[in-house]
């Protein structure tokens, strides 16, 4: 069965969640918003939800090492990435992720 897992971005104003279906375990996840909090910190992306948030899905493609092409039956894949967009916390989790952009930190808790 996979470890589920929810990520939610948020700078005081906005909030974004996002689901990760499978590897949400902290060893599995953790690697993945770390790059994306030190993009932040650095300075490469914004510190807001509007125009940061993005970026985790791009990184999330990356893990699955493939381009999701459209096909005439289809899609070569059914998800762009290992974090897809979402409108809640979802039911199934094992694991919650918060990152605030404004204290820019990561925190994890197991559901």
């Amino acid at each position: 069965m996979s470890t589920r897992a929810n990520i939610l971005i948020t700078d005081g104003m906005d909030s974004m969640w996002f689901y990760r279906h499978s590897d949400g375990y902290p060893e599995g996840t953790m690697p993945t918003l770390e790059l994306f909090l030190s993009w932040v910190k650095d300075g490469y992306i914004r510190d807001n939800v509007g125009q940061s948030a993005g970026w985790l899905i791009m990184i999330g493609n990356t893990e699955y090492h493939k381009k999701q092409i459209p096909t005439k039956d289809g899609y070569s894949g059914w998800k762009v990435g290992s974090y897809e967009p979402t409108t809640c916390q979802h039911g199934d989790i094992e694991f919650l992720y918060t990152i605030d952009l404004i204290k820019k930190t990561i925190e994890v808790k197991a559901i």
